[in-house]
């Protein structure tokens, strides 16, 4: 059985309890919270309107221990709308996320700041409480630092990608590494990845209707590291002339063109295989002996 459906099949099973009268067979489960992802919220968003407040109350509690924020309007109404019991559950949750927004400045001041263990204590809370808006600030101090005080930047950007699915189609972008403002090197990257794109592969590869496994691995490589470099360069524009902003469109567009354009041509090995596009980081994939695998590291 596949992680999703074990899970929910002992969520199932624990409202179940509950309704029979087995108070914290969901609180209390430890393994509810521990191998909770976001992706299942959805379906247990359902249980906040089930008939019987207890089952509500504990799935709230839940949702407050996991930090689930997608259900944060829903929980909002509740606590003015639902039975006293229910009522104080959801002014726990709406309590816990407040005292997370409360504290996360000052733990994101912390990892801009200090070393050593203030450093790592702070990054170990933001990897469980950060949320999608905290991605920049992060993201700053994941390209300034090295080592293990990467690593534990690095945590904080995957847990925020495990808290809110939508974001996990920039997952590559968003755990690649910041570049440095440098105009020049930048002019040089875009006059070499226009003339890769809007010549050689217009010319040599537009016009085929399927191309060759090596060619396919290749171009989408390309691609990626071009998008990956786009990304990062995007906050850097400020720093450069006029005319850098109007090429990194420019560039964006073609690059779009051509992903979109490769995506839809068949790929020739011992057997015609339809490409693909990577559904978690929205990379061109490339094949391998073994099947398509994103070389961003995307897991499935």
């Amino acid at each position: 059985m596949d992680p999703r459906s074990e899970y929910l099949d002992r969520f199932y099973d624990a409202a179940d309890a509950v309704a029979s009268g087995r108070a914290g067979a969901i609180s209390e489960d430890r393994r509810l919270r521990n191998t909770y992802r976001a992706d299942y919220a959805p379906v247990m968003a359902a249980f906040l309107h089930d008939d019987d407040e207890r089952v509500r109350c504990e799935v709230v509690y839940l949702f407050a221990e996991v930090r689930e924020r997608s259900v944060r309007d829903d929980i909002r109404g509740m606590s003015k709308s639902d039975t006293q019991r229910v009522r104080d559950h959801c002014l726990g949750y709406l309590k816990a996320l407040e005292a997370d927004d409360e504290r996360i400045p000052g733990l994101i001041d912390s990892l801009q700041h200090s070393r050593g263990e203030e450093y790592h204590s702070a990054a170990v809370a933001l990897a469980k409480m950060a949320r999608e808006e905290d991605v920049d600030a992060v993201r700053e101090v994941y390209g300034l630092v090295e080592g293990a005080m990467r690593e534990d930047a690095r945590a904080i950007l995957e847990g925020i990608l495990d808290r809110n699915p939508p974001l996990r189609r920039q997952r590559s972008l968003i755990l690649s590494l910041p570049v440095y403002p440098d105009e020049a090197a930048f002019d040089r990257f875009l006059d070499r990845s226009m003339e890769y794109l809007d010549v050689r592969y217009r010319e040599k590869v537009h016009p085929l209707d399927a191309v060759g496994l090596t060619t396919y691995n290749n171009v989408a490589t390309a691609i990626n590291k071009i998008r990956v470099r786009l990304y990062n360069e995007a906050d850097n524009l400020e720093f450069y002339g006029p005319d850098m902003a109007d090429r990194h469109l420019e560039l964006s567009k073609v690059l779009s063109w051509a992903a979109g354009d490769l995506a839809g041509k068949r790929v020739i090995r011992n057997a015609e295989a339809t490409s693909m596009v990577c559904a978690r980081c929205g990379g061109m994939m490339v094949m391998t002996k073994s099947g398509w695998v994103c070389p961003e590291g995307c897991r499935f």
